[in-house]
């Protein structure tokens, strides 16, 4: 398992709107780049929307991609 790419597709998630979107939509699709076992993959379909955009509204404005600001 590669739990350092399973974090970066979180944290992306987390503060670039776009891609959350289309992790939720299609996980398989969204992490096309990273290496991951199939059980990662199948954890990360499993992740539920509301609770991804409901901590990114927990944080800072300056960490979101849609500030400006972001990482990815």
């Amino acid at each position: 398992m590669s739990q350092t790419a399973v974090e970066q597709i979180i944290g992306r998630a987390v503060v670039d709107p776009e891609f959350r979107e289309k992790l939720i939509a299609d996980a398989r699709a969204a992490c096309a780049g990273y290496d991951l076992t199939e059980e990662e993959l199948e954890a990360l379909e499993r992740l539920d929307a509301e609770s991804l955009k409901a901590f990114a509204g927990t944080l800072d404005p300056r960490l979101s991609k849609s500030a400006g600001r972001g990482f990815f």
